[in-house]
């Protein structure tokens, strides 16, 4: 997703087609929590707006498809690495509507994601 995307004030028009909208997110939540959690932020950011989506929402989501395209190569590998490792992060206050913030994280074992996760701070 473009840097900012959520920090922006939406003044684009309504999207016309919500079910197709909802669709696609929901598609790519699938692929998130499976195989991809490189855009676990980005589909829960587009799951926010799943109520009333704009045409901004969907360029943003046509272009994580496109992101998927060019990376299907990827995948998760384990290698002989020992030891679980984590990380985490987090923005402050990027949400400009809420002022809430997001949180992520993964947790890698033998070098492969095996959790992963995001989610707005209440």
């Amino acid at each position: 997703m473009d840097i900012g995307f959520v920090s922006t004030t939406d003044s684009s028009t309504p999207f016309s087609d919500n079910s197709a909208y909802r669709s696609l997110v929901g598609a790519l939540l699938y692929v998130a929590v499976c195989a991809r959690p490189d855009v676990a932020v980005s589909a829960s950011i587009l799951g926010r707006k799943v109520c009333a989506p704009t045409e901004n929402d969907w360029n943003a989501a046509k272009r994580v498809l496109r992101f998927l395209y060019s990376t299907k190569s990827a995948r998760l590998e384990y290698n002989n690495e020992a030891g679980l490792v984590g990380f985490s992060d987090a923005d402050w206050a990027g949400d400009i509507n809420t002022r809430c913030s997001t949180t992520g994280f993964v947790f890698l074992y033998t070098g492969g994601a095996i959790s992963w996760g995001s989610r707005l701070q209440h």
